[in-house]
């Protein structure tokens, strides 16, 4: 029997380019033009999700909004990174929103009133959390984590909206940015974070090349006089890595930085020497105190999980661990077919689970026509067995 099953699907309400990227655990939701009142034209947005999203689940993820989309290579790199830990388990299954900038207005939406008065800085501030981010809660199942990933010119303005808007914000990674502009110094508002009651840990990476060498320094100097406690701040230099580069060198380790508690602790949940599976409810809130917010475990954690008790012959763990998955991962129908199966070697009667496979095989959208098939066979097969 599968492991677990990764497709992706078309979304009829949305148009999808037939030239899509694929990802082993994303789909594309959309691609689209949200005109923003506060800035005053119009931002190109495209939207991934989980391969588990569906339009009727009953639950959130966190979302990650990236800039500079229109910087093919370093964007594509960072989706497929994260594409890449998600499917390792060592980050959880989140909302992507990718924004571009036109190269006419970037300079201005990353620039504050006080170093040019054109700037629109603060515009861009509202349209993120007043348009875009309302949006993504409404419309994408997004959660209230959220992770801002800038480059360049970019990385200068998420450091800002980490500094600005703290207490709205779980982590910001910056890749080659600078921290001063004409009447403004990202250092001081480093620093002014020592007197920010913050409630939970925030977490900021930055990464310098070969272009920014002194702003390294001074930075990295800046954070060792941090002592807000949830704070949680550091720097990576490389130094003959130019511009254009270090978004590739810094995306995966500052993402393993900021999700290594959380993987921590799920694995203590996969552990073969962890027999309790109520030991959950202890660990969720183990991760909601450090983020604020519960992250859900894996998939593959909790699947392995069932997995590791079945192949023991510990069958009645086994069930009870996939019908935790399927409190979290409610349209992942394998499950319950997996629950059949252990009944089977229980010996128990397995007619109402297989209404309630069917029920929900014929509400996900998880898996393609010819793999349900494939998966109503095997149902039936254990039924009959």
């Amino acid at each position: 029997m599968r492991y677990f099953i990764l497709i992706f699907l078309t979304i009829n309400c949305y148009f999808i380019s037939a030239t899509a990227q694929t990802y082993e655990r994303y789909k594309k939701l959309t691609d689209t033009t949200l005109t923003s009142k506060y800035l005053g034209f119009k931002k190109d947005i495209s939207v991934l999700v989980p391969f588990e999203w569906q339009e009727d689940l009953d639950r959130n993820f966190p979302l990650i909004i990236i800039f500079d989309k229109q910087n093919q290579r370093s964007h594509n790199y960072i989706l497929n990174t994260i594409d890449y830990l998600t499917s390792n388990e060592q980050m959880p299954s989140s909302i992507i929103i990718s924004l571009a900038s036109e190269q006419k207005y970037r300079l201005l939406e990353t620039l504050h009133k006080a170093s040019d008065k054109n700037g629109l800085a603060l515009e861009n501030d509202a349209f993120i959390f007043k348009e875009l981010i309302p949006l993504a809660e409404k419309h994408f199942k997004a959660s209230s984590f959220r992770l801002f990933i800038g480059h360049s010119r970019y990385g200068y303005y998420s450091t800002s909206l980490f500094c600005s808007k703290t207490n709205h914000l779980n982590a910001v990674i910056a890749i080659s940015p600078f921290f001063k502009q004409q009447n403004v110094s990202l250092y001081d508002s480093i620093i002014d974070l020592n007197n920010e009651k913050v409630n939970f840990k925030k977490y900021y990476r930055f990464a310098i090349g070969n272009d920014y060498p002194d702003d390294f320094i001074k930075m990295d100097s800046t954070l060792k006089q941090l002592s807000n406690e949830n704070i949680n701040a550091k720097g990576s230099f490389y130094e003959q890595a130019v511009h254009n580069v270090t978004p590739g060198l810094s995306i995966a380790v500052a993402l393993y930085e900021i999700f290594e508690d959380w993987s921590k602790i799920q694995s203590k949940y996969i552990s073969n020497d962890q027999k309790e599976i109520s030991i959950v409810e202890n660990l969720q809130l183990e991760i909601e105190q450090i983020y604020g917010i519960d992250l859900a475990f894996s998939l593959g954690n909790l699947n392995g999980k069932g997995w590791y008790f079945y192949n023991e012959g510990q069958y009645g763990k086994a069930i009870e661990a996939w019908e935790l998955l399927l409190k979290t991962y409610p349209n992942y129908s394998e499950a319950i077919l997996y629950i059949m199966d252990a009944q089977l070697q229980l010996k128990k009667e397995r007619q109402p689970t297989f209404e309630r496979f069917k029920k929900s095989l014929a509400k996900t959208t998880i898996y393609t026509d010819i793999e349900k098939d494939e998966l109503l066979e095997e149902a039936i097969k254990i039924l009959t067995r």
